[in-house]
């Protein structure tokens, strides 16, 4: 059965769900304003999820390990879950998940995976924990999806980083063109439109400790409960970040993305070990994944 956590401190309330251990709600405390995308089913019905043990999608949902094939859908099954409670208390939560039956068919590890959240002032700080728990190599991806309120009919919605040039790629049909198609500059604000979604996701190579995008994410002026946002993601030692919506009507969102990991690439063999930016975890052992978003 899925269980609602609530997280609070003096500047904002923050709802997490069992389900996928999935952020659900960040409000501001002094009025409610809603930051987080609210899962319309028609549109796209998730709020933040989390991708593992895969980034994006696989060449034909399937991968290769060890002269075995899996199948396995677009950004993994942690999302998929019902998580358990670890700790909580009125300003923390951790939540885990650990491989199954269900879950050795299309991922043959042995693994344990929490989502440790914490408030501290304006800003939710996340950390994935993977421990490999097989005694070979374990080779995965991660990744956080946050996606925020933003009206596109708004010529204010924007995005800044905290370096002025990366490394652009993008996706040919679900996969990555392995070759960058040149650079996406932040040396002015960058105007958020439909048009950048036509082909997916926008693919920033971060080869930074520390990468941060900020969003400007202005709400409908004939609604008096709303108002224009300030929110920061900020990612350690990640090795892609999307910016990502829909180009449709009625997507009013956009998801500011760290992915330590990344779709298959056209050219893929599909062996698992051999996917671009796959991280890989000796037996035994466990490996931390940080992230932040900051509300401004």
């Amino acid at each position: 059965m899925m269980t609602e956590y609530k997280l609070t401190n003096n500047f904002l309330r923050v709802t997490i769900s069992s389900a996928g251990a999935e952020v659900t709600s960040v409000k501001a405390a002094n009025g409610g304003y809603e930051y987080l995308w609210q899962a319309d089913p028609k549109v796209w019905k998730r709020h933040a999820p989390i991708l593992f043990p895969i980034v994006g999608r696989l060449q034909d949902d399937s991968y290769l390990y060890e002269g075995k094939r899996y199948h396995m859908s677009q950004h993994g099954f942690a999302r998929d879950f019902d998580w358990q409670l670890v700790s909580q208390d009125d300003e923390s939560l951790t939540l885990g998940f650990q491989s199954n039956p269900e879950t050795l068919v299309k991922y043959p590890f042995d693994f344990a995976l929490e989502a440790h959240y914490e408030l501290v002032g304006f800003q939710l700080r996340v950390t994935y924990q993977v421990a490999n728990r097989s005694d070979r190599i374990m080779p995965f991806s991660i990744g956080g999806h946050p996606a925020f309120n933003a009206d596109f009919s708004d010529a204010q919605t924007s995005v800044t980083a905290n370096e002025q040039t990366f490394t652009r790629y993008v996706l040919a049909g679900n996969y990555l063109n392995p070759q960058p198609i040149g650079k996406f500059s932040f040396s002015s604000v960058h105007k958020i439109q439909r048009s950048d979604f036509i082909n997916d996701a926008i693919i920033l190579k971060a080869d930074k400790p520390y990468t941060e995008l900020f969003l400007q994410a202005n709400m409908k002026k004939d609604d008096p409960s709303q108002r224009s946002a300030r929110i920061a993601v900020a990612a350690e030692n990640v090795d892609f970040f999307g910016i990502w919506s829909k180009s449709s009507q009625g997507a009013n969102f956009v998801a500011l993305e760290p992915w330590w990991g990344v779709a298959d690439t056209t050219d893929s063999d599909q062996q698992f070990d051999h996917k671009l930016a796959i991280k890989k975890l000796p037996a035994g052992e466990k490996q931390f994944f940080n992230y932040s978003m900051s509300f401004l």
